[in-house]
């Protein structure tokens, strides 16, 4: 699925959920532009503002062999090496410092940028001259990525939100790489599964952020069964919804699905997927015995970049309706936000 480099920027962004940043940081991509010249272009623009309004600081520790007292005097170590014979010591101390993670993980996703091959060459020049600027800061490796959830941003801290989700893309881009031998972001939208838990995540937050209509959450249905034994319960699948929209008068569950194609061939027919229309049933059936007053729609939510698909039906003698849609992600971004705003009025 060939969706516009912009656009999925602005499916990033909400997925991330962090518009703020990404208005703050405008960044428009060229005609010519790949992924990783656009994020490239991010960067840029986003390490530009963190150098005008100063690097990220804190105090780190430090242990310095020294002729002056600084700090706590390391007095076993300076013994053992008799350093205190030539008026020196080995102290330990924190002092103020550039070299924080925030800082390290910047500097090592701009590295790699300047290491792809395939980026721009004038972009490559602009992020050498900011990279330049970071000699404070040490180049590391980022083996895993779970470096990133010991990252606590703070108020001051707070404007590099979108530039750590960025070089956690990249890092997360060159893992993938490294293990695939392929080029940076070359099949980015080829992986299924990132760009499915994208596009659920980019969902919910649209809807939670351009809306006012409706409480916007993904949540935990209850099974509709009984049974004495523990073991029986414990093997149930969970049943949880991507996206719930809910309002006193009614409540719209979203399943989102990441397909190549909607509708499924069948004896040369198009078919809607079977499995996912039984899942959005069973969804709206166990909402309905937990919320017997609201009126509940279920709606499967496809993208495509061509085309587009509406199909309602009214579950019979309930006020509940199955409803199957499209969005077309191949169209400009105002009118990707048109198109979604108007399912909830459909």
């Amino acid at each position: 699925m060939s969706i516009p480099v912009q656009n999925l920027y602005h499916l990033l962004t909400y997925a991330w959920d962090q518009l703020d940043e990404a208005e703050e940081v405008a960044v428009t991509a060229e005609p010519a532009d790949s992924l990783l010249d656009l994020l490239a272009r991010v960067l840029v623009q986003g390490t530009t503002h963190v150098l005008k309004r100063g690097l990220a600081r804190d105090y780190v520790p430090e242990v310095e062999l020294t002729g002056r007292l600084r700090g706590k005097l390391l007095l076993s170590e300076s013994i053992r090496q008799q350093t205190l014979l030539t008026g020196r010591g080995w102290c330990a101390f924190d002092e103020l410092s550039h070299d924080v993670p925030v800082n390290r993980l910047l500097k090592s996703a701009l590295h790699h940028l300047l290491t792809a091959p395939e980026l721009a060459k004038p972009l490559r020049r602009e992020i050498h001259a900011l990279y330049v600027r970071l000699p404070d800061v040490a180049l590391v490796s980022v083996p895993d990525l779970r470096v990133y959830d010991q990252v606590v941003l703070h108020r001051h801290t707070a404007h590099y939100r979108l530039l750590l989700s960025i070089c956690q893309l990249v890092h997360e881009e060159v893992l993938l790489t490294q293990e695939a031998g392929e080029r940076l972001f070359r099949n980015f939208t080829g992986n299924d599964k990132r760009m499915a838990a994208l596009f659920e995540r980019f969902v919910r937050n649209f809807y939670r952020r351009r809306q006012r209509d409706y409480k916007v959450a993904a949540e935990t249905l209850s099974w509709a069964v009984k049974s004495a034994a523990q073991v029986d319960q414990a093997v149930l699948p969970v049943m949880h919804t991507d996206v719930s929209l809910t309002k006193a008068s009614h409540k719209l569950i979203i399943d989102c699905k990441y397909y190549r194609k909607a509708l499924k061939q069948n004896y040369n027919k198009e078919k809607i997927i079977s499995a996912h229309l039984y899942q959005l049933y069973a969804y709206v059936q166990h909402a309905q015995r937990q919320e017997p007053t609201r009126p509940i729609d279920g709606l499967l939510l496809y993208p495509v970049v061509d085309g587009q698909l509406r199909h309602s039906y009214q579950l019979l003698d309930t006020a509940h309706r199955l409803r199957v849609a499209t969005i077309n992600l191949n169209q400009g971004w105002q009118a990707v936000e048109e198109e979604l705003l108007g399912l909830l009025a459909w």
